[in-house]
C-alpha cells in the first residue's frame, strides 16, 4: 500500500534524513569526488536493490550520485522504499 503526502514527510523526517520527496520518487543526491567513486557506490547500491528485489533509477554526474525510488506496482511510495533508503543511507554512512 502506498503512503500518502504527510506520512511519506513523515517517515522521511523520523528515518530518512537525507531523502526528499519530489512526486513520485523519494530522492537523494549525494556528493562523490569523482565519477569513478560514482560508479562504485552505484555497483554497491545494485547489490542492495538486488537483494531486496526493488530497483532504484540512478543518475550519474561526474562528481555526483541522485538515487530515485518509487514503488511502480503501488503507483506510489511504500515500505519497500524505505527499506531500500534506510540500506542507502547505513552504506553512505547518512
Amino acid at each position: 500500500m502506498a503512503y500518502n503526502t504527510k506520512e511519506i514527510e513523515d517517515k522521511l523526517t523520523l528515518k530518512c534524513t537525507s531523502w526528499s520527496y519530489i512526486f513520485p520518487s523519494i530522492e537523494r543526491k549525494f556528493l562523490t569526488q569523482n565519477f569513478d567513486e560514482s560508479i562504485r557506490i552505484a555497483n554497491e547500491i545494485a547489490k542492495i536493490a538486488n537483494q531486496l528485489n526493488h530497483h532504484p533509477e540512478l543518475v550519474f554526474k561526474h562528481n555526483e550520485l541522485i538515487i530515485r525510488t518509487h514503488t511502480h506496482s503501488a503507483s506510489g511510495i511504500t515500505d519497500k522504499d524505505f527499506e531500500l533508503a534506510e540500506k542507502i543511507d547505513q552504506l553512505l554512512l547518512v
